[in-house]
């Protein structure tokens, strides 16, 4: 693992692989398309989104990772069955995992902290 978080880690050798495997576990259970639209999904909330691109990604994922910035505990389970129809729930669980660490990166970015942006 490599970029600023990993050097904000460097301090802990284990807690940096730790971090690394997590990440990349929730990243490759998703696939990278999706972990870029999970991204720019995440970054419009925030009023932060690069360019909008195309997306093959299904609606009912999009909007549960809007959801998760602001609105994590008004999720239904309505909504997380429509995701766990798409996904699987360990796809579920991914989508929860990367929607968030795309969140903190976007705050981190936000109050001026880019090195815990986007690793």
């Amino acid at each position: 693992m490599s970029g600023p978080v990993a050097q904000a880690l460097a301090g802990s050798a284990d807690l940096a692989a730790r971090y690394g495997t997590f990440r990349k576990a929730a990243h490759a259970a998703l696939g990278p398309e999706l972990v870029e639209a999970v991204r720019r999904a995440v970054a419009e909330v925030h009023g932060a989104a690069e360019e909008a691109a195309a997306s093959d990604a299904p609606e009912a994922v999009l909007a549960y990772a809007r959801r998760m910035v602001f609105e994590h505990t008004a999720i239904t389970d309505d909504e997380a069955a429509a995701v766990v129809a798409e996904l699987g729930e360990p796809g579920l669980v991914a989508l929860s995992v990367v929607a968030a660490l795309s969140d903190a990166e976007c705050r981190a970015a936000a109050v001026g902290l880019p090195a815990l942006a986007r690793a």
